[in-house]
């Protein structure tokens, strides 16, 4: 019962640092984008570019990080079609 609970909260805990860090991860970029567009007098291209970027980078992360999980837990699986497999 507590080995459950504890693996709940691991796997909850996962949601939880990746959800920061898919949001504050590209803001903080974006907004050292702001500062850089507004020492450099440019429009906010730096903003956008710099936060665009790391907000690709973190969903394509995501979804590498769930697809490797994934592939090692049904790699964990006994396999459904038998021994011969038919």
């Amino acid at each position: 019962m507590v080995a459950k609970s504890v693996r709940a909260l691991e796997a909850a805990e996962d949601g939880v640092v990746a959800a920061f860090e898919l949001v504050l991860t590209p803001a903080l970029f974006a907004f050292f984008g702001y500062l850089l567009d507004k020492w450099l007098g440019t429009g906010p291209i730096l903003l956008a570019t710099l936060g665009g970027t790391v907000a690709i980078y973190e969903v394509w992360k995501l979804w590498y990080t769930y697809t490797q999980k994934m592939k090692t837990y049904e790699e964990s699986l006994p396999d459904a079609k038998g021994i011969d497999g038919k």
